[in-house]
């Protein structure tokens, strides 16, 4: 039963990585760009999303350019999926459905010269963020992530929750001093796990008021009843059930404020 609840789990989450497709992005910022370039990424599959290889569009560059990329045969078959953009401010944003293994091709028309990526690389996260340095005729690509503001959203969620959480539990609760601590740890312990969870989550898939309707008040539901049992039991409480329901209440409405004034705290673009 386990097993095929972890399979069911797996295809949502392939299907939502497809749904999510339009709000992807991979970011490639150069350093040392110079002069007039041009830049597209080679994908691994001829059509990705709505680009495609076979499929022309439009573009806002000079008939010598458009014609280089697509004249451009890549030595392991990667293909052009009609999307250029002029990176001569050292900057490359592929705003929807990136391809997700690719190549880097430039092109610098004053000088009819082109660099591309040695090997391909893969996207990571939702917005994939990517540091490109010029070296020996090639491009290198580190991943440019920012890690230390999704650790800072975390636990700013983290503090809000409990906080919101905690108040209503002093206000109904009136817990003793030696009490505290049965009000105190468990609302960090799931408030941490809940929050790590989200930045998981809206690391690969994004996290905006559709997820946080569809599934989050489950973690709440479950733990409403743990921590009913537990004032009951360990707190004198008059009402431990009201206190547990009213807390995560509060706790929850709170995260439905951040994430709807405050997404840039849920995911990052």
């Amino acid at each position: 039963m386990i097993k095929k609840l972890l399979m069911i789990g797996f295809l949502l989450l392939g299907k939502l990585n497809y749904f999510n497709g339009c709000y992807q992005t991979t970011t490639i910022e150069f350093e040392g760009m110079q002069g007039t370039c041009y830049g597209t990424l080679l994908s691994k599959t001829s059509e990705v999303g709505s680009w495609s290889n076979g499929r022309v569009i439009e573009q806002d560059a000079p008939d010598n350019v458009l014609q280089f990329f697509r004249d451009y045969e890549d030595q392991d078959h990667y293909f052009f999926l009609n999307y250029i953009e002029d990176v001569s401010g050292g900057l490359l944003y592929w705003p929807y459905y990136p391809p997700e293994e690719f190549k880097v091709l430039l092109y610098f028309p004053e000088t009819d010269t082109y660099l591309t990526t040695e090997t391909s690389i893969k996207r990571y996260a939702l917005t994939s963020k990517f540091k490109g340095v010029f070296e020996d005729g090639t491009i290198r690509l580190t991943r440019n992530y920012d890690y230390l503001k999704l650790f800072t959203n975390t636990l700013i969620r983290f503090v809000l929750g409990v906080l919101a959480a905690m108040l209503i539990c002093m206000m109904m609760g009136k817990p003793l001093k030696k009490e505290m601590k049965y009000y105190l740890f468990p609302n960090m312990i799931f408030h941490l796990l809940l929050n790590i969870f989200i930045s998981i989550f809206s690391y690969y898939n994004g996290f905006t008021l559709v997820e946080y309707f569809m599934f989050l008040w489950l973690p709440y539901l479950l733990v409403f009843g743990l921590q009913g049992y537990l004032y009951s039991k360990q707190t004198v409480t008059r009402s431990p059930w009201l206190c547990a329901f009213f807390s995560n209440l509060a706790a929850y409405c709170v995260g439905i404020l951040m994430v709807d004034v405050l997404p840039g705290l849920f995911t990052i673009l």
